[in-house]
């Protein structure tokens, strides 16, 4: 009895084993997919509260949207963040899934603002998979998967707020879409062509919203690939050239009325403003082209052939250690490579010959694709599947040739953002290389399996330094810090959450303690952090209290507070303002110090002279004056709301 019972007990344990085997089997891709997706959610979210990149774009945006918050959606506004250095608005779909998120969690503190990368980041693991898998077996697919997830250059980027963040997912749907599309009308499925032509132009219809490049690339990118798919198949293969011509006008009818609605608050805006801010476009186009007088168009054209091999390097490796040298024509030739150039120069060396032989690597295969796409009979089983691969190389080419030929104006203060609509198509092409490599015998695949396990380790130690940078911004100030290259190229020095909210509570605390009584609190800090600190002060009896001062007191009875660097703080300790203030009370707070200020008799003296220009401003810019000033005469500065809509009708 007890060897039947032992037996029928094993039957089941091995039946439950079999089992499992089985579910695991079934089931290995989306168990892989969900252990990445819990990975990639680690590395975005491990002490994000604490070491959040909050600064001048996300407090800005962090205003507006707590704003609409208290208010009500009527506030929501027609446009969103203004393109850099320009009065030129983009679309508003970013803000309207700031305010989305907000509503669901009931919270305005500065990490909820987050909430669309780190949902964005989600998403892109199964969106950048199901692309890869076009190209790809599963297991390069995984693999590939697995190294855009640790990107240093991603995960960076994933862990703030700010608009041009979505990027890399938004480029992998529209590939995607995009590629899908095409695929249905060459299986002549009208029906399926619609259905991927309205969902690109829905995420065309986003895209373009989250940044200026995205805006003016994207529609070339896709128009021009149509022509050349087109042009492909007109010369060498006339039926598929009339597929893709079969229902051409009620798919272009289908794209257009997408994209209209995805537009409908910037036509609203346009309507309202009479115009103003397309008027802000053509202005914006002009000066960016002609923006960099110093340099000549071949000196720019020179320099950006750097561009693209140092961004490829950087967002690939995470590794920030490369700065090309500088080539300038007139009045003569100069090669100029400065302290930082020749400390990297082996490396930066290294990353240009890299770029070089991937980038022939990368041809040398497009060639191989044409010639046996040429040379491939159209009846043959595998000529649909090999045309679907050349027209996802043409459009690689194309989403790296075109955004590269834009920034040629730029060349010379191109910021790393500027990459995030190239990364995707940089992890493709690698993927590519990588398995090319793979394919020459037991060699080729120890290269390739040691240049993956490179890129993997490279990253991840480059995650590892950014994050032991900003453990050690709120503890202590290290000095010199090395560009950062692959966040914003004027980062000097880290500056995290846990600091700001740190000065934000020293603040309160010694308001509470000394200044009960003041009628304002005025704050001076660098334009990176004042606006931040701010914002979370906002929180509280003292929001209506806050003003932002610049170089005199304007109030005799005010409580004036001032944040620096804590090595450098004659930032704020110059000309004449040790004649207006004496230091009360002071705290560092690792690479910030922050000081209670204490008005002087002169400076007493200067903020009485200036109390009257102080109400003034104050009413000037009040919300009222603004909204009546914008009615009268719209201006590129006005911000129109759905609100002011319906206040229209």
């Amino acid at each position: 009895m007890v060897g039947v019972f032992l037996l029928r007990a094993k039957i089941k344990v091995c039946g439950r084993s079999k089992l499992m085997k089985n579910f695991l089997s079934k089931n290995k891709i989306i168990i892989i997919l969900l252990l990445l997706i819990v990975e990639g959610l680690f590395l975005r979210t491990y002490h994000l509260a604490e070491w959040l990149h909050f600064q001048l774009d996300q407090s800005r945006d962090a205003f507006l949207i707590k704003d609409i918050v208290e208010k009500g959606i009527g506030d929501l506004p027609l446009l969103g963040p203004r393109a850099g250095g320009s009065f030129l608005r983009l679309g508003p779909a970013y803000y309207y899934l700031m305010y989305l998120l907000a509503l669901v969690v009931r919270s305005t503190h500065p990490v909820v603002f987050v909430l669309p990368e780190i949902l964005g980041s989600i998403a892109f693991v199964p969106m950048f998979y199901l692309l890869a898998r076009r190209l790809f077996t599963q297991n390069w697919s995984l693999i590939l998967t697995a190294l855009a997830v640790n990107s240093t250059f991603l995960v960076t980027y994933d862990r703030f707020s700010w608009n041009p963040n979505l990027l890399p997912l938004f480029s992998a749907i529209t590939i995607y879409l995009w590629l899908r599309y095409f695929e249905a009308k060459r299986k002549e499925d009208r029906k399926s062509a619609l259905k991927w032509i309205a969902l690109t132009a829905l995420a065309v219809g986003i895209f373009i919203q989250m940044h200026f490049v995205a805006f003016v690339a994207i529609p070339i990118i896709l128009i021009s690939s149509a022509l050349v798919f087109w042009l492909r198949a007109r010369i060498y293969d006339k039926k598929i050239a009339k597929l893709y011509q079969k229902g051409i006008l009620k798919e272009i009818a289908v794209l257009a009325a997408v994209l209209i609605i995805t537009q409908i608050p910037i036509i609203l805006n346009e309507y309202i403003s009479k115009g103003t801010n397309t008027q802000q476009l053509f202005f914006t186009v002009a000066k960016k082209q002609g923006g960099d007088t110093s340099h000549k168009l071949s000196e720019k054209l020179i320099e950006n052939l750097w561009v693209y091999p140092k961004g490829y390097f950087i967002t690939m490796t995470g590794n920030q250690g490369i700065d090309y040298p500088n080539w300038l024509l007139r009045p003569n030739l100069d090669i100029r490579c400065d302290d930082n150039c020749r400390k990297f120069f082996p490396l930066t060396v290294f990353s240009f010959i890299t770029f070089f032989l991937a980038g022939l690597v990368f041809l040398f295969l497009l060639y191989k694709i044409t010639k046996k796409i040429i040379t491939l009979r159209k009846n043959s089983p595998n000529y649909l599947k090999i045309s679907a691969r050349w027209e996802f190389y043409a459009l690689l080419t194309l989403w790296i040739l075109i955004p590269w030929w834009s920034f040629y104006s730029l060349s010379f203060s191109l910021r790393p953002r500027f990459f995030l609509i190239s990364i995707v198509p940089f992890w493709i092409i690698t993927g590519l290389i990588l398995r090319h490599i793979a394919s020459h015998r037991w060699l080729g695949k120890t290269i390739s399996f040691s240049l993956i396990t490179i890129l993997l380790i490279s990253n991840l130690a480059n995650i590892f330094i950014r994050f032991q940078r900003s453990a050690s911004a709120a503890v202590t100030d290290k000095g010199d810090y090395p560009q950062d290259q692959i966040l914003f190229q004027d980062e000097s020095y880290p500056v995290v959450l846990k600091q700001q909210q740190e000065i934000t509570d020293w603040i309160k605390d010694k308001y509470a303690a000394n200044d009960q009584g003041k009628d304002y609190l005025f704050l001076w800090a660098p334009s990176f952090y004042y606006r931040p600190i701010l914002y979370l002060l906002s929180n509280g009896e003292l929001v209506n209290k806050l003003h932002y001062f610049s170089d005199y007191p304007v109030w005799q009875n005010g409580a004036y507070y001032a944040v620096t660097r804590n090595t450098t703080p004659n930032d704020f300790f110059k000309k004449q303002k040790p004649d207006f203030f004496t230091i009360s009370d002071k705290q560092i707070f690792g690479t910030l110090a922050v000081y209670q200020l204490a008005l002087t008799d002169k400076g007493m003296a200067v903020a009485a002279q200036r109390e009257q220009k102080f109400l003034k401003g104050k009413d000037f810019n009040s919300e009222q004056d603004i909204e009546e000033r914008c009615d009268k005469k719209p201006k590129p500065s006005c911000r129109y709301t759905w609100g002011d809509i319906f206040a229209h009708q």
